[in-house]
């Protein structure tokens, strides 16, 4: 195994080339053997490459996608190759275009009848520099030729049967790049995630073993072995916005008995998500439930979809009938105060605007701590898989899950991974609750530039991510429709057979 996957990578970026790219369009530069490397780079990878952003891919997010900036700073943007989309994008729901604001709400830009018509760049004679297709995950990386699944994408990046029928890796591989920016598996396991914690969403670890080592080994015969490659492991996908916005609802109840936070009936001014207080003065705090199948299961996060359905239906919300049930059980009270009280708390939250449905939220809208768990787990696993590999081969990594988890806890430059609701200036998610945004395709950028510059003879300049700020100020969103907050969820979510 370790003579095989050394002959991937010639100490990692550091690396002599016999002859330049085999491409008109290549720029000829007076620079050194080790910055031959960035003579031409292809980048092979899913939506987090290709520069889908809000539920979509469009051209103004691909020009803002990682590959794309870092193609800008090496001076090279006019020759970058990506397949660009038109107006009004394309998600991942048949028809319907990437998210925008309209009237304060987020909603589809708008809808088409063919995809590949909006294929801005189709006759572009050779393979795209980034081949990032969104919902690929690494099976489809090795395997998948076109979009016959379903997945439309692929006939848009691939572009086949003009390509002799090749996958991603093929392209790749047939572009004789000097160097591959590789960032694949996020997809192996993001379905879990925004399927509410559905395991069997996740790929096997031994599956995803053997997937990742034959991808490296392929791409490390390119120009007999002269090759760089860069890879980014996988962030940890309970850590972003889709999945928990909704944390800072989770209250303890003590009146109620409850000593483990729960999701509670919650307001959505603007800017604002938290927990509705009944009785501050008397109770010092008196929060309801919400109803959730998974209840008993312990529910650690609820999924972006409810915010739609809780503030258009009141799915969630318990009704009259069981705020009295619930508060004669738990709390003691006589079935007459019971009943009173519960009326009360309902009439304060219709005049809040809210509707008492009594519909509790389902299982494939929360995650349980027990699911949570286990999607931690297969990310770890899959990221010691990658560490592994590249160590053997002495592969510089991008650590990326760190980079969400810097970007949660202390932020970075400036940007948080809050949602667009709670953080409209400082996100550096896009609409989707999924994806970056213009910023944060900007900090994955310098990411992998830091790992570029690690090396002698390669000095490229940082982007300044700061200009990217305020992507969504002056279009505030109190709302988003369910259209829109289920809009990214079918390409990352694999149909049951």
């Amino acid at each position: 195994m370790k003579k095989i996957i050394t002959s991937i990578v010639i100490t990692g970026l550091l690396i002599s080339i016999a002859c330049t790219p085999k491409y008109p369009d290549a720029p000829q530069l007076n620079i050194t053997q080790n910055q031959l490397a960035l003579s031409k780079i292809v980048y092979i990878g899913n939506s987090l490459t290709a520069g889908f952003q809000s539920a979509g891919l469009v051209k103004d997010f691909q020009e803002h996608s990682y590959p794309y900036l870092i193609a800008k700073q090496l001076g090279k943007a006019d020759v970058f190759e990506q397949p660009l989309i038109a107006e009004p994008g394309i998600s991942s729901t048949p028809g319907v275009g990437a998210l925008d604001f309209v009237n304060g709400q987020i909603v589809p830009r708008g809808t088409y009848t063919n995809p590949l018509a909006l294929l801005l760049n189709a006759t572009l004679p050779r393979p795209y520099d980034n081949l990032g297709v969104p919902g690929a995950d690494l099976n489809d990386a090795l395997n998948t030729v076109d979009g016959t699944g379903g997945n439309p994408f692929f006939d848009l990046v691939l572009r086949n049967p003009n390509f002799a029928g090749m996958t991603q890796l093929e392209q790749v591989v047939s572009s004789l790049p000097s160097l591959v920016v590789v960032w694949v598996g996020n997809n192996d396991v993001l379905g879990s995630a925004l399927a509410g914690g559905d395991l069997t969403q996740i790929t096997p670890a031994g599956d995803f073993q053997t997937k990742y080592a034959t991808l490296l080994t392929e791409l490390g015969k390119i120009r007999d072995g002269n090759v760089g490659i860069i890879i980014l492991n996988i962030p940890n996908v309970t850590d972003i916005p889709y999945v928990n916005v909704l944390d800072n609802i989770l209250r303890t109840i003590p009146l109620l008995g409850i000593n483990n936070p729960v999701p509670v009936v919650f307001k959505t001014e603007a800017n604002a998500v938290g927990g509705v207080d009944f009785v501050p003065v008397d109770f010092g705090g008196f929060y309801l439930p919400l109803l959730t199948d998974e209840f008993t299961s312990g529910v650690s996060h609820v999924l972006v979809p409810t915010l739609s359905e809780y503030q258009s239906n009141g799915l969630g919300v318990p009704d009259s009938a069981i705020i009295a049930a619930t508060l004669i059980t738990q709390a003691g009270f006589d079935t007459a105060t019971a009943a009173g009280t519960a009326q009360q708390l309902v009439a304060g939250m219709i005049q809040a605007g809210l509707t008492p449905s009594g519909n509790s939220i389902p299982g494939n809208l929360t995650i349980t701590a027990a699911e949570e768990a286990a999607i931690g787990s297969a990310v770890s696993g899959f990221n010691q898989i990658i560490s592994g590999i590249a160590g053997v081969a002495g592969i510089p990594t991008v650590n990326a899950n760190q980079l969400l988890s810097d970007l949660n806890s202390n932020g970075i430059g400036g940007y948080t991974g809050k949602f667009i609701l709670s953080d409209p200036v400082n996100t550096a998610f896009s609409l989707d609750g999924v994806h970056p945004n213009n910023g944060g395709n900007a900090i994955v950028a310098n990411a992998i530039i830091d790992v570029m510059n690690s090396f002698p003879d390669i000095q490229i300049p940082k982007i300044d991510a700061g200009q990217y700020k305020g992507q969504y100020v002056g279009k505030p969103a109190a709302k988003i429709s369910l259209e829109a907050a289920t809009l990214v969820k079918p390409l990352f979510v694999k149909e049951k057979n």
